[in-house]
């Protein structure tokens, strides 16, 4: 899938759906800390249907933002091409070079970002709660 996705084509993409059957249940503290700090953080979400990765962090990411009361209308999410290369540019302009790349804004400007898979040891919410915090 490529282009601009929404969260409803990513589940009723067949090889996905699979993905969203167990739910994924967020460290409330990490929740906590990225609510406090999402006011008004927007994101921009590039993924690839194809990536492992993707596969994994996606799913994570709609239950983080869910929790944390972050809507639909401030992320955009784009699935690129194995190049990881979208017809907008967007992978250009903003240095993605893998996949999954979160990256968050605030007011327009970047507040920072988490690339591929979170380290050994933490997971994907505290990864964005750091982030967050450090703007």
């Amino acid at each position: 899938m490529l282009g601009r996705l929404t969260r409803d084509e990513l589940r009723a993409y067949a090889p996905w759906q699979p993905l969203f059957v167990e739910p994924y249940a967020p460290d409330p503290s990490a929740i906590a800390a990225i609510k406090a700090r999402a006011d008004d953080l927007t994101v921009l979400l590039i993924v690839a249907t194809w990536c492992p990765d993707s596969r994994r962090e996606v799913p994570r990411f709609f239950a983080i933002m869910d929790r944390a009361g972050i809507g639909e209308s401030r992320l955009t999410m784009v699935g690129v091409d194995r190049t990881k290369k979208d017809v907008e540019g967007l992978t250009e302009t903003w240095g993605v070079l893998r996949v999954p790349t979160f990256i968050f804004f605030r007011r327009g400007q970047e507040a920072g970002r988490v690339v591929e898979r979170t380290p050994t040891g933490t997971t994907l919410e505290a990864e964005i709660a750091r982030v967050l915090a450090s703007k």
